[in-house]
């Protein structure tokens, strides 16, 4: 073939591969934070027509290290307040060298991490070349991209689908195209050379994928068969997008619980430090109308003119008989900086507070809460403060008098401002209500109904789970799938469940969530009667408050292996006690146990600020980014300069001393295995001296068929013949340098 005719089309199929590369370029807004691609395209063609002219090594560093700083240049013009922009790069760079010497790769600054992927993007145009335009393979780098895309496509939001098409078309047309060039270079035809050959490879390559796209559209696809693994996996890795209903989620607190279900996996992450003299749930908020497949807030302007509040309703001429209350004060201090995460306060028990204390900024500003969600907000409606002390009432709750309460008639007017605790969706299946009745017929006050299901709930037939917990289907109840079906869950379940099966029966509840106490950390060094406790994403938790006329919202905790409330039962004084009455004396005086290892949560954690977790997560995955080019950079060099890399190691050890015919010998051997790794293979039934001449045949040569004469004289001999050493190196140099041409 022309020479001349040769450069084209060598430049065509180069270009080829530049599409290739492309693809490796599209998902980067997906994963960092710039806005588009067009720097690295730019950065990618140069670097591509840098190694296609096969400039000198030096004057092609030097002409790539100019690209990677122009570029750099244009994406960071204001990188720095100093005079020379120069300046500020080698200080960022001497800085992140250190960081990546000592593993921190998340520490990384932007700039560094994109010169890296610049490099990466120069080496991989060199490979292309290599590749493409002398081993003439591109198998290995089809399957890397094919890889690459699926998983970017996986774990973020970048749709790879049309790429992965475009991946197929371009990579078959250059696999089998190299492999004919490579075919015709080896047997000397010149058929395939042609632009026209190409442009028939290329039609052919086009009609099949089009009839196989068709029939692949047409055929019938069956339903998944398998559960997906996907959204653990997303989870477990930190790239689940989370959100109400995601089948698996972060444990955290959240503001919308409109769709629960579905697992979650455990984080220890942090949220704020609360000092007080024992530990309590830390309330959030409460919601009262269940739609079925979540909860949400009644809208104002379906609200009562007058809801009831935490401590209201609360006879204080009898408060003794039902409750006891001691006024403490309790500490928060979140852990973010900046601005706080929530929009509310988070407060232990019942809240007598007008205003809190801001310890940093010396003074006390006044809270206002809402009588229906119980949400504590600032008045003036500013973000509450990352640091804040808060007075509130720790209850004590008398068993004997809340028994003696009885079963109100809550359809009397004097009961109004309870209906937005009765509500219950028209839709919940009628079981739901028959299973409560069942479970309470015994039961002769509205304290025993709801003991009865609070212990129905964290018995034995149901089974505290994390992580496969499904979502309930369309039209499907939460609480009839969790009751009935799946029989498994955590805190959402018990608590929901809790909550319909009371209102079922005509008692007022209401769903709180919160967190639960935390871990304790020790003494306050401040106050020496006040302990500090460690809340963090784990504690989140949601539980159930009843109403008692007499006593106001009383807590109730269904899900098992937590206890957050105190109750105090009835002294008994007989000594025949029945079995019950023996149950409820062990549980006299029931104190704030430790949550248990893996408590649960509502939803994903809520996101701290608009911009700061984003572009940490980004930083996190173009960091990862980063990883994943460089490792598949590492095997993409290691697979294509195996020949060569296999040659200079024989070479080096041949120039060492050999001193002995044995070495010499094994040397032979040793040049065996690379004429089969370059493709010269031997059969099993071929015996060496036919090897030899076959691969002479190849090499138009004659130093194989000596070789061998002098190998097989020496092992087969039995007067140890000595050789030429001289005359066997040259032959033994000269099959290298042949296999290398």
């Amino acid at each position: 073939m022309h020479k001349k005719n040769r450069f084209f089309r060598d430049l065509l199929l180069y270009m080829f591969g530049f599409l290739l590369l492309l693809e490796w370029l599209y998902p980067v807004p997906h994963l960092t934070y710039s806005h588009g691609v067009t720097t690295f395209v730019v950065g990618t063609i140069l670097f591509f027509v840098i190694t296609f002219l096969r400039l000198p090594l030096v004057v092609s560093l030097l002409l790539r290290g100019t690209v990677v700083l122009a570029c750099l240049f244009w994406l960071f013009p204001s990188a720095s307040n100093q005079d020379s922009w120069f300046t500020f790069f080698i200080d960022d760079f001497l800085y992140n060298t250190f960081l990546l010497s000592s593993g921190d790769v998340v520490g990384l600054t932007d700039m560094y991490r994109t010169m890296l992927f610049f490099l990466l993007l120069s080496i991989l145009s060199y490979l292309l070349y290599y590749w493409i335009v002398h081993a003439r393979r591109i198998l290995v780098f089809l399957l890397m991209s094919i890889i690459y895309i699926s998983t970017i496509d996986t774990f973020s939001e970048y749709d790879g689908s049309w790429s992965i098409i475009r991946l197929f078309t371009i990579g078959l047309f250059l696999f089998v195209t190299l492999h004919l060039i490579r075919k015709g270079e080896r047997d000397g035809s010149k058929a395939v050379y042609s632009f026209g050959a190409l442009s028939r490879i290329g039609a052919f390559i086009g009609v099949f994928i089009m009839v196989a796209a068709s029939i692949s559209y047409a055929m019938p696809k069956p339903e998944p068969q398998w559960p997906d693994p996907l959204p653990y996996i997303q989870s477990a890795f930190g790239f689940a997008s989370g959100g109400a209903g995601s089948p698996v989620q972060r444990i955290g607190y959240s503001d919308d619980d409109r769709v629960l279900g579905g697992g979650f996996i455990n984080d220890d992450t942090p949220v704020f430090i609360a000092t007080v003299q024992e530990g309590h749930y830390w309330k959030g908020e409460t919601k009262d109308v269940y739609t079925g497949s979540g909860w949400e807030l009644s809208d104002l302007d379906n609200r009562s003119e007058r809801s009831i509040s935490p401590a209201e309703s609360i006879n204080t001429e009898r408060l003794d008989q039902f409750v006891e209350v001691e006024e403490q004060e309790a500490n928060v201090q979140f852990y973010s900086e900046g601005e706080q995460q929530f929009n509310h306060l988070f407060y232990p028990e019942v809240l007598i507070s007008e205003e809190v204390y801001i310890a940093h900024e010396q003074q006390s500003k006044p809270i206002q809460i809402d009588p229906l969600s119980s949400l504590v907000t600032m008045v003036d409606e500013s973000i509450p403060p990352n640091d804040y002390t808060l007075t509130f009432q720790d209850q004590t709750f008398m068993v004997e008098g809340l028994r003696s309460i009885g079963l109100p008639n809550y359809s009397e007017a004097n009961f109004a401002d309870v209906q937005p605790y009765l509500q219950l969706p028209d839709s919940l299946p009628g079981r739901v209500q028959e299973l409560a009745q069942e479970l309470t017929d015994a039961d002769e006050s509205q304290y025993e109904k709801a003991q009865t299901i609070e212990r129905f709930l964290s018995g034995p037939t149901f089974e505290y789970e994390t992580e496969d917990v499904p979502v309930p289907a369309v039209n499907e109840d939460y609480v009839d799938q969790f009751l009935f079906e799946t029989l498994r869950g955590y805190c959402d379940n018990f608590s929901t469940a809790m909550v319909v099966m009371l209102r079922s029966l005509d008692i007022p509840a209401r769903w709180v969530k919160g967190f639960t106490e935390g871990e304790l950390q020790g003494q306050s060094q401040e106050r020496d009667d006040y302990n500090e406790y460690v809340v963090t994403n784990n504690n989140a938790h949601s539980w159930v408050e009843v109403y008692f006329p007499e006593a106001g919202w009383v807590p109730f905790e269904p899900t098992p292996s937590f206890s957050g409330f105190t109750f105090q039962q009835p002294e008994i004084e007989t000594d025949d006690t029945s079995a019950d009455d023996v149950l409820e004396m062990e549980d006299t005086e029931e104190l704030i146990e430790e949550s248990p290892e893996e408590p649960e949560a509502d939803e994903e954690a809520a996101v701290s600020g608009e911009g700061g977790a984003d572009q940490d997560q980004g930083t996190a995955e173009f960091a990862t980014l980063i990883v994943i080019l460089s490792m598949t950079g590492f095997f993409l060099v290691a697979f294509l300069f195996r020949r060569p890399i296999a040659r200079g190691y024989l070479l080096r050890k041949q120039n060492a001393t050999n001193d002995t015919d044995e070495k010499y010998a094994r040397s032979y051997e040793q040049l065996l295995w690379v004429l089969h790794l370059h493709g010269f293979k031997r059969s099993q039934t071929q015996t060496l001296k036919e090897y030899a001449r076959y691969v002479d045949l190849e090499l138009n040569s004659t130093d194989m068929v000596q070789l061998t004469e002098t190998y097989e004289s020496f092992i087969y001999s039995d007067s140890n013949p000595t050789f030429d050493r001289k005359r066997f190196n040259e032959n033994w140099k000269n099959i290298l340098t042949e296999i290398k041409s």
